[in-house]
This record gives C-alpha cells, structure tokens and sequence, in this order.
C-alpha cells in the first residue's frame, strides 16, 4: 500500500498531508523518501508547540533526541525550531504560503524558531499572505510571577530587535504575559510589526515605575485589537485609522480614567467592554467613555458579577453617540437586578435594531483547595470583593414612547418571572416593528467555580414545537423558545 501511495504525483500526495496535523506530516517526510520535499510545498504552516508537547519522561520527538533534563516545554519549543527550519529551508519561494501561524515559549528556543522565518523572508525562500506569532510565557498567566514576565518581555523585546523581517511580515500577533518596561517597548513592537493587522495583548503589564499606565496605541493598519486581563490604567486609541474592533476584558480599575481613550478611530465598528465590577468598582458614564466613538454599530457589555458597572443615563447625554447603533448586547446580568433599565439603549438608539439581554447565575460557592496560602482565607476575599450587594437600577419609560427600527430582541437566561413579563410587555408595547423574540433559558457560568446548573432545554424545545408560531395583533412574532405567561403578556 505505502508503495502505491508513493507512485501517485506531488499535488494528490500533497492533498493528503493537508489533512494531518503538520507533526505527523514531518514524521512521514523523515520515513519516507519520497515524501520528504513535500511538507515544505504545505500551502497552510502551522507550527504549535502545544501540539509538540510531550511527557516529561519522553525523550524522542520527531527524529530527534533530547535529554530528559530539558523540560517538556523546552523539548517542544525544540521540536518547533527544528520543524521550522527544515521547512521553511526547502522553501522555493516560487509559490506563496497562504497562512503561517507559530505558537511558542518565550526561551531561549524562541529565536531558532523566529530567526528561521526572518531568514526564509530575507533570502527570498518564503512569501506569506497571512503570518501569525502567537508568543506566550512558559507558565501559565496566573502561574507567572513579576520576574517571570520581565523576563519574558526582554526575551520578547529581543526577538523583535534581532529578527525584524520576521516581525514586519506578520499580520497577526499575540502576546501573553510579558512586561513591557516603557513605552519604547510598545512603541518598537509596533513599529516592527508594519503589516499588523490583529493584535492581542493578554496577561500583560507595566513594570513599576515605568510610564505605561496608559497602553498607547499607534499603528496605520491595525484592524482589531483584543485586551484581555492587562494591568494598564487605561488603553489609549491615539492614532488607529483603521481600526473596525477594540475588545477590552477584566481590565483594573483605575480611579481617573477609563478603561478605553478613544483617539482618532474613523472606522471603529464594535466596542465590547467585559470586567468583574468589585465592590469600590468606579461607575462609568457613557457619555464620557464614547465620546469620539460615534460611529460604533455594535456595543456589547458583559458584567460578570452582581455590579452594573456603569450607569444609564438619559436620551439627551446618549443620543448623539449611540445614534449609529445597530445591536447592543447587555451580557450576564446579576439574575437578582431588574430588567426594565436596559431599555435605556432604545431610547438612546432610534436606529437599533437587535437587542440581546442575558442573565447571569452568580456563583455564591467558590471552589476551595488546598493550598500553601491558604484556601480559607482567600475564598473569603474572594466573596467579598466580587459579590458585593447587587445594585439595582430605577429607570423610568414613557408610556407613549416608540421604536422603529428594532426588528429582534433575544432574552438568555429566561424565567417565568414579573421582570420578565413586564420586559417583555414594554418591548412588545415599544418597538412598533419588532419581529422577533427569541426567549431562551440557557444560562452561562463562570469556569472553575462549582455551581448547580438549570436546564431544560429538551422540554423547552418540545414546548416550542408544540405551540409552534404565535401571531400578535398587527406584529408577528416568532418566538423561538416559548414560555405560556410570557405569551400571555404579548
């Protein structure tokens, strides 16, 4: 059989390490002869060192030997630099590689992986439409002490001083936990990175005493840009022209600014805003936080716990920023918190046209282990910095007052509850146009924490495929997953 495979042509035998993962690919390029110029024609290069992982107690990988001194995050950050090279040195350069990705370990590995790429770009051997550098610390985030991501920002600062075709050719880039000790360092990963198109930055942070409180942002191609659990004060969009998406999750507080600046950002599109607001959590305005942020279309919120951590405020402070909105997304709401205020969005949004408003099950039980710093002790901070006493919010609609353009409203974490009804009520009552509701009762939870989960989903769908489509009055609704009081009430 392995002789008549090796009989067919390059492009079918080519078809067929399309399908393997690329490990496996090298593996039967080092076995068989006649396959061994074949993964370095791969139009699609994935090289992850997650993938390249093995057992401590291995000490074979891919051909070559490792000494069972070397972790098993050094031997894979091995594998990965060797699998580099030996593909990327076969290169022609007479087709272009349609996507590069490589995912690796800021070690000392790192630039045997990195300066393969920058040498095949310099001598011509490789062309890229996509390139993609996912770069993470050997530790986990939360494992990561201050002196394992300085180091990791040296390392990371290196790289790009000492590989920068590598780093300009690259389209995407992720950075996890590393320090960035100025705001040179932010400044040369931009700068280096020229064709950079999306930019993730997660477990990232300043170090003492340097001036990066707020995280600057400049770069002419920059399309989105995700923060996730970074410790600046705030993210400024100084000078982003096409930026469409900013993402700024589990910020830290600060007590002056706000967790987004947005500078020159003509075709900004999405803001979406997710943090756990603590007990002596600072409120935001968002008349304050959009401004120069008109021409959004998507705002998605995500509380994930008992605090609202802004506040809603009237038509005549919204109206003008929000007056571009198309779908807002008000996420894991305290399931103790009244509803009828997040109707403030229609009221400043005259061109809406989905809402979607999802409860969230706050976990009142934290998972308690043992551990040196004492398990007790820190669920008990834990419970009273998150789960401060829930906040709910007075808001007052008009009796008179409409919609026109909201067409669908999607409600997660439905329950046959007054709040509900009475959300439901004045939607229905609101939006003139309103097309459909979608009820649903699945709620989402918080991951390493133990809770009880709700479902009912099989008994809801049969509930919904026997009451089918309801018609009200001279708006049609469908509701997707139908509960009989809150028909009732439309």
């Amino acid at each position: 059989m392995a002789d008549r495979l090796s009989e067919l042509p390059d492009d079918v035998l080519l078809s067929i390490l399309k399908r393997v993962d690329l490990r496996d690919a090298i593996r039967t390029a080092i076995l068989a002869k006649r396959w061994r110029h074949l993964p370095a024609a791969l139009p699609d290069i994935v090289l992850d060192v997650l993938s390249f992982r093995k057992k401590q107690d291995d000490d074979h990988q891919d051909g070559f030997t490792f000494t069972s001194r070397l972790s098993r995050e050094a031997r894979a950050n091995l594998a990965v630099a060797h699998a580099a090279k030996a593909i990327l040195a076969r290169r022609s350069g007479e087709h272009a590689i349609d996507r590069l990705l490589v995912r690796f370990y800021l070690r000392a590995e790192s630039i045997g992986i990195v300066r393969s790429v920058d040498d095949a770009i310099a001598s011509g051997r490789a062309r890229f439409r996509e390139a993609a550098f996912d770069v993470r610390g050997e530790k986990r985030a939360l494992e990561c002490t201050g002196r394992d991501t300085l180091a990791n920002g040296r390392r990371l600062a290196s790289l790009v001083g000492g590989c920068p075709r590598a780093f300009a050719g690259l389209t995407r880039l992720r950075v996890e936990s590393v320090t960035l000790r100025g705001s040179n360092d932010v400044a040369n990963v931009l700068a280096a990175c020229e064709n950079l198109e999306i930019l993730s930055l997660h477990s990232c942070d300043a170090s003492a005493g340097s001036n990066v409180a707020a995280l600057e942002m400049e770069h002419p191609r920059l399309v989105r840009l995700d923060v996730d659990a970074c410790d600046f004060e705030t993210v400024d969009l100084k000078w982003l022209p096409r930026l469409v998406q900013v993402s700024n999750n589990i910020w830290f507080p600060s007590r002056t600014l706000p967790p987004l600046v947005f500078g020159h950002v003509p075709q900004l599109r999405t803001v979406i805003l997710s943090t756990v607001g603590t007990v002596n959590y600072r409120t935001l305005k968002l008349s304050e936080l959009l401004v120069n942020a008109t021409g959004i279309r998507t705002l998605q919120m995500i509380f994930e716990s008992e605090k609202i951590w802004f506040q809603p405020e009237s038509p005549k402070h919204l109206a003008p920023l929000l007056r571009n909105l198309r779908i807002a997304c008000l996420d894991k709401i305290h399931k103790e918190c009244d509803l009828i205020w997040t109707m403030f969005v229609l009221e400043a949004a005259p061109l809406l046209k989905e809402l979607r408003i999802s409860q969230f099950v706050v976990v009142r039980r934290v998972r308690v282990t043992e551990h040196s710093c004492g398990g007790l002790a820190a669920a008990d901070v834990m419970r009273k910095l998150l789960y401060c006493k829930k906040n709910n919010i007075e808001w007052h609609i008009y009796s008179d007052f409409k919609h026109y353009n909201l067409l669908l409203v999607t409600v997660v974490g439905f329950e046959i509850k007054d709040k509900f009804v009475k959300l439901i009520k004045r939607l229905a009552h609101a939006a003139v146009n309103l097309e459909d509701i979608h009820l649903e009762d699945e709620v989402k939870l918080l991951p390493n924490y133990v809770v009880s989960k709700y479902r009912q989903r099989e008994r809801v769908n049969e509930e919904a495929d026997q009451r089918g489509k309801i018609i009200a009055n001279k708006n049609q609704y469908k509701v997707i997953t139908v509960f009989a009081n809150a028909l009732n009430c439309c």
